[in-house]
């Protein structure tokens, strides 16, 4: 039997987390550091680009807050940037 896990559900898992168990897998996303206060995730966490990968970019995903703005990652995003947790909104 197969189980098949989303990366926002991955992703929830991890911030839970706390310490030396948010390296859970290697090539992961790390949990959160315990000093920001906030639940975003830093840019380097999430390997973001300031540029698209193929089709999917920040301002098609559904954590993209308009005009530069992402509810998951940390800082101003460009619409054409892209990162692991992307998620294509929902027609």
């Amino acid at each position: 039997m197969r189980v098949s896990m989303s990366r926002r559900g991955v992703l929830a898992g991890m911030i839970s987390l706390t310490g030396a168990a948010g390296a859970l897998v290697a090539g992961s996303v790390p949990a959160a550091r315990a000093s920001d206060s906030s639940s975003q995730l830093r840019k380097e966490d999430v390997r973001y680009q300031d540029q698209p990968k193929g089709n999917q970019r920040c301002s098609g995903c559904r954590n993209f807050v308009g005009p530069n703005a992402c509810r998951v990652v940390t800082g101003s995003v460009n619409p054409n940037g892209w990162c692991l947790l992307y998620q294509a909104k929902s027609s």
